[in-house]
């Protein structure tokens, strides 16, 4: 009868560490690359491609990432050019930082913008992150902002729509 108690008081204890364990451990170890997806069907496959990195305030386990470019639509306009095609079809993809293990997100907020000529416009998305390009020819700055808590980045891309 003891050490049926005594193994009872040694595997709840077990099972308490390990939870505590688990609990206290921050996953979170990196800022994620931000992907623009484009699909159409008038060029041979499809682009995806890694959007630039500008504004980034970035604190976990691996360490701190801070970088301010300042003006978006100016940083975004000097990255090479995206072309897409009046109304295209895109959706933006995020993926882990693999260098250090991956990355856990809680319930990030995702907001995306297209910039032209000072002006800003949300973009209007499905809960896939699927939207589409204005119909209306142009340079404009992708502005995409992924925020994780008190960890958020900055994305941009250079669009031209021909």
């Amino acid at each position: 009868m003891c050490l049926g108690k005594a193994w009872n008081l040694f595997l709840g204890m077990f099972v308490i560490f390990a939870l505590t364990g688990c609990i206290a451990e921050d996953y979170d170890v990196g800022v994620p690359t931000a992907h623009l997806n484009t699909e159409s069907h008038l060029v041979a496959g499809s682009q995806y491609i890694q959007l630039t990195e500008a504004n980034i305030d970035w604190r976990s386990s691996s360490g701190e990432v801070e970088k301010n470019i300042g003006n978006v639509e100016e940083f975004g306009l000097s990255q090479e050019e995206i072309n897409v095609f009046p109304n295209q079809e895109a959706s933006i993809e995020f993926e882990e930082n693999k260098e250090n293990g991956g990355d856990i997100w809680t319930d990030p907020t995702i907001t995306a913008a297209l910039w032209m000529n000072g002006e800003k416009t949300d973009i209007k998305w499905n809960e896939y992150r699927e939207f589409r390009f204005p119909t209306n020819k142009g340079n404009y700055v992708l502005e995409v902002t992924f925020a994780n808590g008190n960890k958020t980045a900055q994305y941009v891309g250079n669009i031209v729509i021909r």
